[in-house]
């Protein structure tokens, strides 16, 4: 039942974020937006979907920082007093090869894409223990995983730390929490459309996709009461090829 269940939303206010922000409000969910850089943005959205009549509040806070994890999830429980779910979207993506990756930005990208996630993670599961009450959390991760390049590999790392997360939390936290994971494909172009027409003309399904497909797979999967440990490719099937 959706009715009076809070999502938090880490990276909520640009990209698939902020569509995932957009479409929960509007199936009836209250909505925490994170942003670190982008308040401006956030700010906005927070102010179209209460024209619409719709609930959601912000909070900021860099997910770098291990001592803002703690008070980050603290302010989202004190926006509608509750959190019941946790999207761990929030991501940056670097093109920078072995040689050009330091060890400042390595470990930044496994802060952001991993640390943050896990203790995230572990805040829902103290705060519903708390309440008796049980929720999910939802990571986003890239189905690059299954066939990576050369250009990213920190990135990379990163997200492969957060996959085996997903598998590792949902033994951990169940049955209070489930722990799902969704693995976007090409579905928002960021200005590659060349990259995008080719994979159109490669995909078993000849097409990309958009926002709003994470956006239905990711309401599945909060609603989904026995599914945990999943990870849910949304891609036109580029993990096959």
């Amino acid at each position: 039942m959706i009715e009076g269940q809070v999502v938090l939303i880490s990276g909520g206010a640009k990209r698939v974020g902020r569509a995932l922000a957009v479409h929960l409000a509007h199936q009836g969910y209250r909505v925490v937006v994170h942003c670190h850089t982008s308040e401006r943005e956030a700010r906005q959205l927070q102010a179209d979907l209460e024209a619409e009549g719709l609930a959601l509040k912000v909070v900021q806070g860099d997910l770098s920082l291990p001592s803002h994890l703690e008070s980050l999830f603290g302010s989202a429980v004190s926006a509608f007093g509750q959190v019941d779910h946790l999207i761990n979207n929030a991501s940056f993506f670097p093109a920078q090869t072995m040689e050009e990756t330091s060890l400042a930005s390595f470990e930044s990208l496994m802060a952001v894409h991993n640390t943050a996630p896990f203790f995230l993670s572990k805040s829902l599961y103290s705060h519903l223990l708390s309440r008796s009450a049980k929720g999910s959390v939802t990571n986003i991760l890239d189905t690059k995983l299954s066939s990576p390049t050369a250009s990213r590999p920190a990135y990379y790392c990163a997200k492969g730390a957060l996959s085996a997360q997903t598998k590792a939390l949902a033994v951990a936290l169940g049955p209070t929490v489930r722990v799902n994971a969704v693995s976007p494909g090409p579905v928002m172009s960021n200005g590659e459309e060349a990259y995008f027409r080719k994979m159109a003309e490669l995909l078993p399904l000849r097409s990309t996709g958009s926002a709003q497909d994470i956006c239905e797979a990711v309401s599945y999967l909060l609603g989904a009461s026995f599914v945990t440990g999943v990870d849910l490719q949304v891609d036109g099937g580029q993990h096959l090829l």
